[in-house]
């Protein structure tokens, strides 16, 4: 994060509000429902939208006995050389996965589905959220099942409160969200799309580079062209994009276009849907994509250790509190230490699931 005109204690004094340093522990748990700053350093310039590279991960996984470090080498090398299929994961698309069904009456017009969508409590909704829902769905009575909710200014909250005024004016309620919560169920939609477009080129070419497929001409400023017949022999299937649909997208001249056209009938709609002002509305321009990434870097170890809940990395609060950690690297129990650096929207959870594939691994 970053911060301007704001003093490095002024911040470090946020630490007391959630433990008291003096009683810092190696025990993990301690820390389980807490936040500490600090690692601080004063820069020339302030981070702005599009300064992301990507995110560093360092992720543990545990129960890997059947593992080898033979096996190891061989999925390091395949997805370093290879890489993987660059899907949007699933939390693209809510904890309910509904996210881009919200998306797809929101570009029909259809806004009643679409709030009613909304409304529908899921395994993560608190039992007043539940309740208030269940009874909006029942009675249809907003004002009694705002009243009872305990955090009003919830995602169900604004939509009950401008159904309170406007029992019927679905859309309005729709826009009373922020912006960003409206254009991510569009969002969410379109990342379904190239999901299915993705599994079906593949499924039909595998790795193949087809004319007519898409490639950036400068990838900083988002444009693109097409590859002639010549091109195809010269080029890597991980240069290959697919679009996002939209109103503002090239699309590929081959069966690509074909696929995207039979997708979006399957869910009653056109490329049309996402044109016109409606398009504008809710940001749904379309974008590109790379269909493989291969990571610019990937470390894998093998942990052995004995008790489930035994620490084996150090953590970023470790690196904050100038602590060092080392594993004991003893037991009869084997997890994998994994290292890796992925750019933006780019899925920890697809490369994992790439990695899971793997035989014993």
């Amino acid at each position: 994060m970053c911060c301007r005109f704001l003093e490095p204690k002024r911040l470090i004094g946020i630490n007391r509000s959630f433990f008291d340093a003096n009683e810092a522990s190696t025990d993990p748990v301690v820390y389980k429902n807490s936040y500490i700053m600090g690692d601080f350093e004063f820069c020339k310039d302030g981070l702005k939208l599009g300064d992301l590279y990507g995110n560093k991960f360092c992720i543990v996984l545990r129960g890997c006995e059947e593992t080898t470090q033979e096996n190891l080498d061989k999925v390091k090398t395949l997805l370093l050389e290879n890489g993987f299929i660059n899907y949007f994961g699933l939390q693209r698309f809510g904890s309910s996965g509904d996210t881009h069904e919200i998306g797809k009456f929101v570009l029909k017009k259809d806004y009643q589905s679409a709030i009613e969508q909304i409304l529908i409590p899921n395994i993560n909704s608190k039992k007043d959220v539940v309740d208030a829902l269940d009874h909006y769905n029942t009675s249809g009575d907003a004002e009694a099942a705002y009243n009872m909710l305990s955090y009003k200014n919830s995602l169900e909250g604004i939509i009950l409160k401008s159904l309170i005024k406007e029992p019927t004016d679905y859309k309005r309620a729709l826009k009373s969200l922020h912006y960003k919560q409206q254009t991510l169920y569009t969002h969410a939609y379109q990342s379904s799309i190239w999901n299915k477009l993705v599994s079906r080129r593949i499924s039909a070419h595998g790795t193949a580079v087809l004319e007519g497929d898409l490639v950036y001409v400068d990838e900083t400023q988002g444009t693109v062209r097409k590859l002639t017949a010549e091109e195809v022999s010269s080029r890597s299937f991980s240069d290959v994009l697919l679009p996002m649909p939209g109103y503002d997208i090239q699309f590929p001249e081959n069966c690509c276009k074909e696929y995207i056209a039979e997708i979006l009938d399957e869910d009653g709609m056109s490329i049309d849907d996402f044109k016109g002002p409606l398009g504008r509305e809710f940001n749904v321009s379309g974008c590109y994509r790379k269909v493989i990434y291969k990571p610019s870097e990937f470390d894998a170890e093998i942990i052995k250790y004995s008790d489930e809940n035994e620490k084996l990395v150090a953590t970023n609060l470790d690196s904050v509190l100038g602590r060092t950690f080392e594993a004991k690297n003893e037991g009869d129990r084997t997890a994998l230490r994994l290292q890796f650096t992925l750019p933006r929207s780019c899925y920890a959870t697809m490369l994992l699931r790439e990695i899971g594939r793997a035989d014993k691994f």
